[in-house]
């Protein structure tokens, strides 16, 4: 009798009660902290200041040694290029580069690779790359540092960056003539846009285990990979510099060399930021544009998808970044040239040379407010951490609700023992179904047949994604669930849906902040077990969360914005090739660089999916009552 008089207990069940009765309002408030906290994130209280914690990179340690004479080398070298470019319209001069390279003295190689491309039946791409090494003179090759410079043919429909090459040949004469380097230095001329650049990674660090993409092998090697700077020269005039920092599957540069890339640049008389413009070159100031400046870092690392080559370099634990020197627009204006671009590589070169170890003392996790500001991974994470704890806390509330009553005046149910078997065996069917999406762009023989319908393939690809939308649709068809095994589903949709946010915001803290805001909203609106007009509208708005309908709202709401001249016709058009598009390009991001977004999203989000749509349409059972408040106990 003291157990059922005990007030403990009495007290516990009236705590129970009270979180079940307030579980929306507590879970929405949650959501609505974790939005309004990364809000006040440009707030100056809530950022940080750049700073330097590697005092080997200060550049004030570097003094410049360039002369006239390597300002005129670089010019000769650019008049040449173009009048190689005429004659190699479609392809890289590589008998030009090579004699240029070994006349100025480096250990020069080319290196060949090929593409397999999957999804063409048979097609096959090819490329050659050019460096050449120069070895340090104080110590063995144990360490290196990466110039590259990415070659565009005139024929190419990206912007020309051709005036790179004749500075990175200009800079290597300077530096071999230098007897300070206590690290190699590879020069490196890619081809085939970041194609080159992973073929060349892959091949050097020896993981070309790639089926798809041939790497071929290197003739020579310098020591392990310090850093690596890529340059985007458009004209040795240059207004200012654009500062690339997003890598793959948004990965981020060390801070320090970030702030050793700009501090370096201003000292040189070039602007230089993230995300600067042509027409904002000015420090943000005001709150709108910080909170710009942060959007649109979030929505750029989201993708996965690196903004240059530095940022294949990442996977490799190389810290790497792009240069982006942007032509002046206006001819009158009087900016810095070719000496300054040399200045700067060479101040980054030596600040890299000082180094006695790799980068590690300053920030990996990092977002840019302004060009001095940051926000910290300690900083930003409370904003994921609120919205998908709403999730877990919603879990562990429905989980009493199976237990306690709402009502103060109704005993609490006795709820029986579910099927654990038949939860389970719809966990592991949905997963397996997301397995199933992820291998079958791969399938040869899928490809084959789909080439061979003369299909193309977006359509073809598009198809597939299709196909397994429609099977998951009709799924609840088959697996049919009463409400206490519902209950327990919705709870380990709960969990899953909650950690994998959190597990996707410590990678990329962008990508889980997205789908945070635009996921959890709706998972907490959805109301399986309420009328009939209520799971009208939680079924729509499940419909809402499938990832195809996602991406297409999404593109769709993104071309209503960038065509306004379109007629609503043409805008659902565009939407839908733009959608068979970023389809098609994150499966083959998958297939060569490893961007893990698809598989992403058919391994976890879609499984997800799937459950929540089975839930909409679980059976209402009538649960027997009991007046106990102790069945925890």
């Amino acid at each position: 009798m003291g157990l059922l008089t005990n007030p403990s207990i009495s007290q516990k069940a009236k705590y129970c009660r009270a979180l079940i009765r307030h579980r929306t309002l507590i879970c929405f408030t949650l959501y609505a902290l974790g939005v309004g906290y990364f809000l006040v994130l440009p707030d100056p209280n809530f950022n940080s200041g750049t700073y330097f914690s590697e005092n080997a990179l200060l550049p004030g340690l570097v003094y410049s040694e360039l002369k006239s004479e390597t300002v005129a080398l670089a010019k000769n070298f650019a008049g040449e290029l173009e009048r190689e470019r005429v004659v190699h319209r479609k392809g890289m001069p590589y008998a030009w580069l090579l004699a240029k390279m070994r006349k100025i003295g480096l250990d020069t190689h080319t290196h060949n690779f090929t593409l397999n491309y999957p999804l063409g039946g048979g097609k096959v791409f090819t490329g050659k790359n050019v460096y050449g090494i120069l070895r340090a003179p104080r110590i063995g090759s144990t360490e290196s540092v990466v110039l590259a410079v990415p070659y565009r043919p005139p024929e190419s429909v990206h912007t020309d960056v051709s005036a790179g090459v004749p500075l990175l040949l200009a800079f290597a004469d300077f530096a071999r003539r230098q007897k300070y380097w206590a690290k190699d230095i590879i020069f490196l001329i890619t081809e085939q846009e970041q194609l080159g650049m992973q073929a060349w990674l892959e091949a050097y660090h020896g993981s070309g285990d790639n089926r798809v993409l041939d790497v071929g092998s290197l003739n020579a090697r310098a020591g392990a990979i310090q850093a690596a700077i890529n340059l985007e020269v458009q004209d040795f005039d240059v207004d200012h510099i654009n500062l690339k920092v997003e890598g793959l599957n948004g990965q981020l540069p060390n801070l320090d060399l970030h702030n050793l890339a700009q501090k370096l640049s201003q000292k040189s008389g070039i602007p230089a930021a993230y995300r600067l413009s042509a027409t904002k070159q000015r420090k943000p100031v005001t709150y709108q544009e910080k909170l710009e400046n942060l959007l649109a870092m979030v929505l750029s690392q989201s993708t996965g998808v690196p903004n240059g080559n530095h940022g294949l370099f990442h996977r490799y634990g190389i810290e790497a970044l792009t240069l982006e020197c942007v032509k002046r627009a206006n001819p009158n204006k009087n900016t810095a040239g070719v000496g300054a671009l040399l200045k700067i590589v060479e101040g980054i070169s030596r600040s890299l040379n000082n180094l006695l170890e790799r980068f590690h003392q300053s920030y990996f996790f990092y977002l840019l407010v302004t060009h001095d500001r940051f926000v910290s991974i300690g900083d930003y994470m409370p904003s994921l951490g609120l919205m998908a704890g709403a999730l877990l806390i919603k879990s562990f509330i429905h989980y009493l609700s199976m237990y306690y009553s709402d009502d103060d005046e109704e005993p609490s149910p006795k709820a029986p023992q579910p099927s654990y078997l038949q939860v389970g065996f719809l966990l592991l069917l949905t997963h397996s179904i997301g397995a199933l999406t992820t291998v079958l762009p791969f399938h040869a023989g899928l490809n084959n047949y789909l080439h061979a319908a003369n299909l193309s393939t977006q359509f073809g690809l598009t198809t597939i994604m299709i196909s397994v939308s429609v099977l998951v649709l009709i799924l609840p068809a088959f697996v049919s669930l009463d409400s206490l095994n519902s209950e327990i589903l919705q709870i380990a949709i709960l969990l899953e849906l909650g950690t994998a946010l959190l597990t996707v915001g410590m990678l990329n803290f962008s990508l889980g902040f997205i789908l945070s805001v635009a996921i959890v909203p709706i998972v907490l609106f959805l109301q399986p077990r309420k009328s009939t007009s209520g799971r009208g509208l939680s079924r729509i708005a499940c419909l809402l969360l499938h990832p195809l309908v996602g991406v297409y709202l999404v593109l769709f709401v993104t071309t209503c914005y960038l065509f306004p001249e379109l007629t609503l016709q043409a805008m659902v058009k565009k939407a839908v090739t733009a959608t068979m598009d970023a389809i098609t390009y994150s499966v083959v991001d998958s297939m060569i660089y490893g961007n893990w977004l698809f598989n992403l999203v058919a391994l976890i989000f879609l499984p997800t999916w799937t459950l929540l749509w089975s839930l909409m349409f679980a059976r209402k059972t009538k649960v027997v009552a009991a007046a106990k408040d102790t069945k925890l106990e």
